[in-house]
């Protein structure tokens, strides 16, 4: 085994790291332009609207704000994961086809909700307004995705900047000159994306066969809905209070000036989704906890802090100078809109981590802290009026923080947090609190420091990785830094912050582990890195142990090139040979049902497996007898099945029913009775339920884990129907309960493996599971009159169970 010197040279950060960080500076440039041109928009609309229409148009804006929140995740950023993961044309097109349909659908669903909200503050002509404007949004936002996902963020923040200055040029004309008030001022909003539309990605859409595909795409509407739902909930939090303060009684001063407040406060949000958008593509191409994440937190802490510091600490005197008399009460609310404004930023960005490796863990957590919000609210309104409103709404937002965090450092680890600038906020939160009696030292003080943080956050580079590109986007050689900063990071990804203990939930990987992270990557999260012949090799190695070695070659065609072609041989050889032998078994009028076949497309096991009916397995043998020249029998099985072997090409494994080791564990009548036809193929195959236990019978009967290949073929079938289907079929046969913790065994190494975690190779089944299955099962065929197989089952089982562990222990 290579030994790795502690003292490698440095990393170098992965170009897409550079990518997310130097498009984090575009973005976060963007929607800080547009901050300050949506609050000088609002400055001005203050001083050009009645007070009772600026409250109509700031509940407008926050039902359209919510909107456009939802629509920014549940369509540009699932587009925009699609493409950062997609590995071929065909799929980034369909990617762009259901963005397409999720757009026109969702807005038609928004724009209806939003104009049902915002009947019950505004006229008719404001409410149709609003609805047109929420359509229009979420179709162009169908644009931001396909910049996003291509990673073009310096284009992305040129055109969102453009659409704000746009939407204030046209707001302004509408209002000032010819005097359509609040309708006006919202109608700009939709108006102003209408420019959006130059960047479809229009020639992506062409193929219309391909539509229905997009649309019955489930992996795509499940990930909508996901990150939708997790959206939603940072979009409540965002807007509830300001479309909330103005159905409770309070006087319009009050009103305007809780909600002037709260909009501006809302900047760390702002810049929580800048960081986000830049970059959500590159996590979603890592696993979880990595340092990206912790360059995103950095980022935002840099900016985000200081700017709450300065707007919670703004003199009285400041105030009165910047907004009119009517809005006198800023002065007591902005200490509060503040904090609660960086605490739902940091919501936003937390909740961005868990998206990014499809972690869908974090709702509960937000369900919670969106009622512990609205609880704040309802408590400080009726104990404090509309400046309790504002205390409730920042202990609110705080404590759903706090629980969003203990989460994250629960599922990805505290190295998140590591090295974040937590003191200097904290020494200039106090320097401004401190100078807030002296207006003038104060703005001296905070301009200063806003200068030191924008300097900060321009300055700031992209921690090394030690991951390059993806083969298929930019094909380069890693150099032996990143291969030793690979294996570095791989020996100590699973160490808690201080290094001398495991992460949370992470399994400790046995020996050099490099190979086997270079493989789950590859094969199962589709992050194709840069890898030297080295590392591939080893790579290799575990492939092979786990029957996925076609899917790591297909993700280096280049470098391993002569494994491809092998690969292809022998897919060619398993397709010929498994039709070869089940059309003459159907020439002797014997269906056969091929079991245990690979993960999709990807025959590299070798053999193939059949079952055949009740009292046709001699026959079957002696009708393959002109086919094969070698026949061979294991003494445990010499009753229920045999090994053929043709002059070339894979064997066949022949079986009498589905079973191991002669304990027959599926019914074959009930096995036939429900199997499919595989097209033109001279087999069947199981129903999904049937093929789902298969796997689960073959860890629990034979192998008592599961490899890779078989977590592969799992993975799709782990859906409600097929998993209910499956266990009232086990529980029928004697071993529902050895099924039911097989099952959680598969889920929970699944669900790691999906969250980036690492998960050592291969899969062990609980010792209780592994023995428990026989003490359930043995009864059962004792019931049937099947001694032999009770005999056996009861016999072999702790056998079994020694041998499979000694062999995993010195593996």
């Amino acid at each position: 085994m290579t030994s790795i010197r502690v003292s490698a040279p440095r990393t170098v950060a992965r170009p897409d790291d550079v990518t997310a960080v130097q498009g984090a500076r575009w973005v976060t440039a963007a929607w800080l332009t547009i901050g300050a041109l949506n609050y000088g928009y609002a400055l001005l609309l203050t001083r050009s609207l009645a007070v009772d229409d600026f409250a109509t148009f700031a509940a407008g804006q926050g039902l359209v704000l919510c909107a456009a929140t939802i629509a920014l995740v549940a369509i540009p950023w699932v587009l925009a994961q699609a493409l950062a993961r997609a590995r071929t044309q065909t799929e980034r097109a369909d990617a762009v086809r259901f963005s397409i349909v999720i757009a026109v659908t969702g807005g038609v669903v928004a724009g209806g909700v939003v104009a049902l909200v915002a009947s019950r503050f505004a006229d008719a002509t404001t409410v149709a307004a609003l609805g047109v404007v929420t359509l229009l949004i979420y179709i162009t936002r169908v644009s931001g995705g396909w910049l996003q996902g291509t990673e073009r963020m310096c284009t992305l923040a040129g055109v969102l900047t453009g659409e704000a200055a746009l939407k204030v040029v046209v707001g302004l004309f509408l209002v000032s000159v010819l005097g359509l008030g609040a309708t006006g001022a919202l109608a700009a909003f939709g108006i102003a994306a209408l420019p959006l539309l130059i960047w479809w990605p229009y020639r992506m859409t062409r193929g219309r066969g391909r539509w229905a595909q997009a649309r019955a795409n489930r992996d795509l509407w499940r990930r909508a809905v996901e990150m939708g739902t997790v959206q939603s909930l940072v979009a409540l939090m965002a807007t509830i209070d300001l479309v909330l303060v103005t159905l409770l009684p309070a006087g319009a001063a009050a009103t305007a000036s809780y909600q002037v407040s709260v909009m501006m406060g809302r900047a760390p949000l702002f810049l929580a989704s800048a960081v986000s958008v830049a970059f959500f593509p590159a996590l979603s191409r890592r696993r979880m906890g990595t340092p990206l994440a912790t360059n995103a937190m950095r980022m935002y802490l840099i900016v985000a802090f200081p700017l709450a510091a300065v707007y919670a600490t703004t003199p009285p005197g400041v105030l009165d100078v910047i907004f009119p008399a009517n809005y006198g009460t800023l002065s007591r609310l902005v200490m509060f809109t503040a904090v609660s404004g960086f605490a739902i930023g940091g919501i936003n960005l937390v909740s961005t981590f868990f998206q990014a490796v499809n972690d869908q863990s974090c709702q509960s957590r937000q369900a919670v802290g969106v009622l512990l919000f609205v609880a704040g609210l309802v408590i400080g309104w009726r104990a404090g009026g509309v400046l309790g409103l504002a205390i409730g709404g920042c202990c609110g937002a705080v404590a759903a923080l706090l629980l969003l965090v203990r989460l994250l450092v629960r599922r990805q680890g505290f190295g998140v947090f590591a090295q974040l600038p937590l003191v200097e906020p904290l020494v200039v939160t106090c320097v401004l609190v401190a100078l807030r009696p002296v207006p003038a030292a104060w703005l001296v003080a905070a301009t200063a420091i806003a200068i030191m943080a924008a300097v900060r956050f321009l300055r700031h580079r992209a921690t090394a990785t030690a991951h390059g590109r993806s083969e298929g986007s930019a094909p380069r050689q890693g150099t032996s830094a990143q291969a030793a900063g690979a294996d570095r990071e791989s020996a100590g990804a699973d160490r808690g912050p201080g290094g001398d203990g495991p992460r949370p939930g992470a399994v400790r990987p046995r020996g050099d582990t490099a190979g086997a992270r270079l493989l789950l990557d590859a094969v199962w999260r589709h992050d194709v890195r840069v890898a030297d012949e080295d590392e591939l090799r080893r790579a290799l190695a575990v492939a092979r142990d786990s029957n996925t070695e076609a899917l790591l070659a297909r993700c280096y065609p280049r470098q391993l090139a002569e494994t491809v072609v092998e690969v292809e041989e022998r897919d060619a050889s398993f397709l010929s040979s498994l039709r070869e032998a089940t059309e003459r078994l159907l020439a002797a009028g014997i269906p056969s049902v091929l079991i245990k076949a690979d993960g999709p497309g990807e025959h590299v096991g070798g053999d193939f497996d059949l079952v055949v009916p009740d009292g046709r397995w001699a026959a079957a043998a002696e009708a393959l007898s002109g086919w094969s020249v070698r026949r061979e029998r294991y003494w445990l099985e010499r009753s229920t099945k045999v090994l053929l072997w043709p002059p070339s090409g894979p064997a066949a494994h022949l079986h009498a029913s589905v079973g191991w080791f002669g304990v027959p564990v599926m019914a074959n009548d009930r096995l036939f009775a429900r199997a499919l036809a595989a097209d033109d193929r001279p087999w069947l195959e199981p129903r999904p339920a049937d093929r789902l236990r298969i796997w689960l019978a073959h860890a629990l009967f034979q192998n008592l884990s599961f490899e890779l290949s078989e977590l592969l073929a799992i993975r799709p079938l782990l859906q409600p129907d097929v998993m209910a289907e499956a266990h009232r079929e086990s529980v029928r046969e004697g071993w529902g309960t050895a099924h039911g913790q097989a099952l959680a065994t598969a889920m929970e190494a699944v669900g790691r493996l999906d969250r980036g975690e690492f998960v050592a190779l291969p899969v062990p089944l609980p010792a209780r599971t592994s023995l428990h299955v026989a003490v359930e099962h043995t009864p059962r065929l004792l019931r049937e009159g099947r001694i032999e197989g009770a005999v056996r089952e009861a016999a072999l089982r702790i056998p079994l169970y020694v041998t499979k562990t000694r062999k995993a222990g010195t593996s």
